[in-house]
């Protein structure tokens, strides 16, 4: 037995693991976010510093001036646990004031812009800021001008951007757990009326086959509660099939049984051979009748469309098997001295269908044709094509169906009084329109030609394809 999954935990693997791969995504994206919005608050000190180390840097007949303006560190003062580098070099390299060795950032040009990056400054992460100043002295040897450098530390920043991002990632996780537990709590909710379901369904009766009520499921199951109905009522007309079976078994049977009880009975108590003889002639006959009418009993039963049987399909060459069924029955037809004869195309005309139930139809209507003529008549029966249709016509010179009860000959088990073969048991048209009308096709009555006997007509749809060929 396969096992089974939880659809519930199925739908919670699918959301959970992507629900925390996307705040683990964002998480580093907060990180990211809130170091660069640090980054920009403390960038604007550093570049004050600069910029007021600008100011105050000029060149006096070829001597380069700096004063460093207390004003440029006190922007720091907040910052006490961080250290800051500054200098102050001309643009042949040479220090002028300041660290001899901070580095000036590669990216550097004569713009006047301040360029802040981050480098590593003995060994530590640093954020580095530097810009140049044009000083217009052309006494100075060095060039015209100067690079002012600015470098502090990175821990205040880093320690900042992590509070942040901690604040945020609480947040984030916070807000996980609560979609969890709302998902939790939906899908209980969503799945309740499945549960409800599950539950009504198992509280019915073993014979209860009413469809199940699709009014308070969702939407995504309403085509399954469709299927689970249909095939409900395909098992509801299946046991229905069964119980009329059964039925028309225990009515249909009973009777024979109780004749031949009877006739065994009589039989026993003779003592001439001459009546015992006649005694189990008529016992033999009864047998076959009953016997015939169990056969056609069964073939009905089979017919019948909610059984499935009709379902196994094949392309079926019905002038063929019309022709091998005539052929099994001329014995018969010999017997009472009737001709039958076989009418039908040199060609093959194919229909899809279930050959062993359309041969069961054509032997029907044959066997029939051959009961209810008298000696000496004639039967004929034959295969043709007549728009896109395949028609299969038995004629016989019988008593003929008045037209008043051509409708109740197909009910089961009639028959009309007076006529026909006592042995009879009123299911051969009813099997044959069955079986008709499980292959999509029509069964009409109509009378034989000059008015005398009977000619049942059945029409099949041709196999698609096989149409134009033998039209």
């Amino acid at each position: 037995m396969t096992p089974r999954f939880s659809l519930r935990r199925r739908v919670i693997a699918w959301l959970l693991p992507p629900l925390a791969i996307l705040v683990g995504v964002n998480a580093w994206l907060s990180y990211r976010g809130a170091l660069e919005a640090v980054n920009r608050a403390y960038d604007r000190s550093l570049t004050a510093s600069i910029k007021a180390v600008a100011e105050q840097t000029h060149s006096i007949a070829g001597r380069v001036h700096i004063d460093i303006p207390y004003s440029a560190f006190e922007m720091f003062e907040d910052k006490a646990q961080e250290r800051v580098y500054y200098a102050v070099i001309d643009t042949q390299g040479d220090l002028l004031t300041g660290y001899p060795d901070l580095p000036l950032p590669s990216a550097l040009n004569d713009s006047g812009e301040v360029l802040i990056v981050d480098a590593r400054y003995r060994g530590e992460p640093i954020r580095l800021g530097a810009m140049s100043k044009r000083l217009y002295d052309p006494a100075l040897a060095g060039g015209d001008a100067v690079y002012i450098v600015f470098a502090e530390t990175t821990g205040s920043r880093t320690t900042l951007a992590r509070d942040l991002f901690l604040d945020s990632l609480r947040r984030q996780l916070l807000l996980l757990g609560v979609g969890a537990v709302l998902i939790v709590l939906a899908l209980g909710s969503a799945f309740r009326p499945l549960i409800e379901l599950r539950d009504a369904i198992r509280k019915r009766g073993d014979e209860d086959l009413t469809p199940v009520p699709a009014s308070n499921v969702p939407s995504e199951v309403g085509p399954l509660i469709d299927a689970i109905n249909h095939h409900t009522e395909r098992l509801s007309a299946l046991l229905a099939a069964r119980r009329r079976f059964l039925a028309d078994a225990a009515h249909q049977i009973r009777t024979p049984l109780a004749v031949l009880t009877t006739q065994a009975e009589y039989g026993l108590r003779q003592t001439e051979p001459e009546e015992m003889l006649r005694t189990f002639a008529s016992l033999l006959r009864s047998i076959r009748a009953t016997r015939r009418l169990a056969n056609e009993m069964l073939t009905m039963s089979r017919a019948e469309a909610v059984n499935g049987l009709m379902d196994e399909r094949a392309p079926v060459d019905l002038t063929g098997m019309v022709k091998d069924v005539a052929m099994e029955l001329v014995p018969l037809a010999l017997n009472k001295g009737i001709d039958l004869a076989f009418e039908g195309p040199s060609t093959p005309v194919v229909v899809e269908g279930n050959a062993p139930m359309l041969r069961e139809m054509v032997a029907n209507l044959i066997d029939n044709a051959i009961r209810y003529s008298p000696d000496d008549a004639q039967v004929t029966a034959a295969v043709a094509v007549f728009g896109g249709e395949a028609v299969i016509s038995v004629t016989d010179q019988g008593p003929g169906i008045p037209e008043a009860e051509r409708e109740n000959v197909f009910r089961r088990f009639y028959r009309i009084l007076g006529q026909g073969d006592s042995d009879g048991s009123g299911l051969g048209l009813a099997i044959v329109r069955e079986i008709c009308w499980a292959h999509g096709g029509k069964v009409a009555l109509r009378d034989a030609e000059e008015g005398r006997g009977l000619c049942v007509e059945i029409e099949l749809p041709v196999r698609q394809g096989d149409d134009a060929q033998h039209a």
